[in-house]
């Protein structure tokens, strides 16, 4: 059966085509990101502007017929942080009805985090794993806690990327008092949920945009000749060298550098953040990178109702 999955973040659209036989995903024709900033704002007025709904409803309807002209049954359309927060998310959702002919479905940050992991135990690799599972988005960070495929426990934490970034970054270089703001913002709200969780024998595994970023990026600073995301190890000491080789640099620089999208050049400090956060709480030394998150779950899911 061939499924579509649309997933609306905070920060990007992202669409998934794949076959899917047994609950399993086999073959993958198309898998994309699309970078849209939904969230644009939201944090502040907790409404979505104008011009990022257009953004954002162009791509889907492009989504949508790339996914039709593929022999798609079903399409899947979820969306999560932006439009949990936002008052204003009926008027987009109907936007969605009326002009792409899409039912539109708001994720609970418990879906959200129960799709993400299911998303990622579509990987063999991982479904016998006892796993950490995080997913730093735009608009906030889900943890799964899971082992043999099924949840344990989970939990969103309102910490993401653009949310903190628009929040506390205010220069160009990110100066060192911005980047301590961060650092201690994530803390107070990672710490309290993070800290309960006996870190023995649990891998981390990192899903999402930020983390698949800095797995690029830190490939191609090293000269890697063959540039390999998922199952990537990032060790801790990566990822800080990254933050702050990242910092130093201005916008602009940012955006020119490989295996980052340039619309993700002015979160990907923050992002970078928040993760080296995580590992630090969790006295992690390293972190296993995928590219299968929520898309990935959503069209497991729907393959299951059948």
């Amino acid at each position: 059966m061939r499924l579509a999955a649309i997933d609306i973040g905070t920060n990007s659209v992202k669409l998934i085509v794949a076959d899917v036989e047994d609950n399993q995903i086999k073959d993958v024709l198309i898998d994309i990101p699309v970078i849209t900033r939904l969230g644009q704002g939201v944090n502040k007025t907790n409404e979505i502007l104008p011009e990022a709904m257009t953004r954002t409803l162009d791509v889907i309807k492009d989504f949508k017929n790339r996914a039709k002209a593929l022999g798609t049954v079903d399409i899947s359309v979820i969306a999560t942080s932006a439009m949990r927060d936002a008052k204003n998310n009926t008027v987009f959702s109907q936007m969605v009805l009326e002009q792409a002919g899409l039912d539109l479905h708001i994720a609970s940050g418990e879906e959200e985090a129960e799709l993400t992991f299911l998303g990622a135990c579509s990987d063999p690799e991982l479904l016998e794993k006892n796993i950490l599972l995080v997913d730093v988005g735009g608009g906030s960070t889900e943890f799964i806690i899971g082992q043999n495929g099924n949840i344990n426990d989970g939990f969103s934490i309102d910490v993401g990327c653009v949310r903190l970034t628009e929040e506390l970054i205010h220069s160009d270089p990110v100066d060192s008092d911005d980047l301590q703001k961060i650092i201690h913002k994530s803390i107070s709200m990672l710490y309290p949920k993070l800290s309960s969780i006996p870190p023995e024998m649990r891998e981390i595994v990192g899903v999402g945009g930020t983390i698949t970023s800095l797995a690029a990026v830190y490939q191609y600073m090293e000269g890697y000749s063959n540039i390999e995301v998922h199952k990537f190890i990032l060790t801790k000491e990566q990822i800080v060298r990254l933050l702050t080789h990242l910092r130093r640099m201005t916008l602009e620089e940012r955006r020119k550098v490989q295996g980052l999208q340039p619309e993700r050049a002015d979160v990907i400090v923050a992002g970078a953040a928040i993760f080296s956060t995580v590992m630090e709480i969790m006295k992690a030394q390293e972190i296993m990178v995928s590219k299968r998150g929520l898309r990935y779950g959503a069209l497991v899911k729907r393959a299951v109702r059948d």
